[in-house]
């Protein structure tokens, strides 16, 4: 049994971690494709917050009496066979960037759809939901750079 107040932060929290977790497998993708340093930089620091991120949401729904689902591995799958092909007629700088604000942007999209759909969810989670929505987004505003 669970001990979250309501399953509305539940969802929150599942949210955060799923996005999180596929953010981190697709930035590794783009990251073996990149050449130039700084975007690499930029690109390994945001995976590194991916990675706390969903370890810190996995461990606190853990905590709470709930199992993270693992994203299934033909999504993942999809995924890389995207940003292959994506990447198949070249792997500049700005194609890379494009691809990870268009990844960046599908995530904010649903973890803002869960928020929006969870009224009644923890103020802390929802807070914390709301602050990683404003970090994603200054992230695609950083990936601009490079387009």
């Amino acid at each position: 049994m669970s001990s979250f107040k309501n399953r509305q932060s539940a969802e929150i929290l599942k949210s955060v971690y799923k996005n999180a977790d596929m953010a981190y497998d697709a930035s590794g993708d783009i990251l073996k494709r990149c050449r130039n340093t700084q975007l690499h930089r930029e690109i390994a620091a945001q995976r590194e917050r991916y990675k706390n991120i969903a370890a810190e949401a996995r461990g606190e729904l853990t905590r709470r009496g709930v199992t993270p689902k693992q994203t299934p591995p033909h999504i993942k799958a999809m995924a890389k066979m995207g940003i292959a092909m994506k990447t198949m007629t070249g792997q500049s700088s700005a194609r890379l960037a494009k691809i990870m604000i268009r990844g960046t942007t599908m995530g904010i999209i649903d973890m803002q759809h869960a928020v929006n759909r969870s009224h009644g969810a923890e103020e802390r989670i929802k807070d914390d939901a709301q602050n990683l929505l404003k970090r994603e987004q200054e992230y695609c505003d950083n990936l601009k750079n490079f387009l």
